[in-house]
């Protein structure tokens, strides 16, 4: 079985229950996206963002 990985707005230090859950690193981005531009306004087109984004998935 493979392992999950979960994404939370807490552990980029943000106020926000939000989290996500998916089978790989790359599906979770594509669930946490929508969010984290709309709640956030993240920009996901900038290099740091992602490398945020992914560092915070466990």
């Amino acid at each position: 079985m493979q392992e999950q990985k979960t994404f939370r707005c807490k552990d980029l230090g943000l106020e926000c229950e939000f989290e996500e859950k998916a089978v790989n690193e790359n599906e979770l981005m594509k669930r946490v996206e929508g969010h984290v531009q709309t709640a956030h306004q993240m920009n996901l087109e900038q290099p740091d963002v992602q490398e945020k984004i992914r560092k915070a998935m466990k």
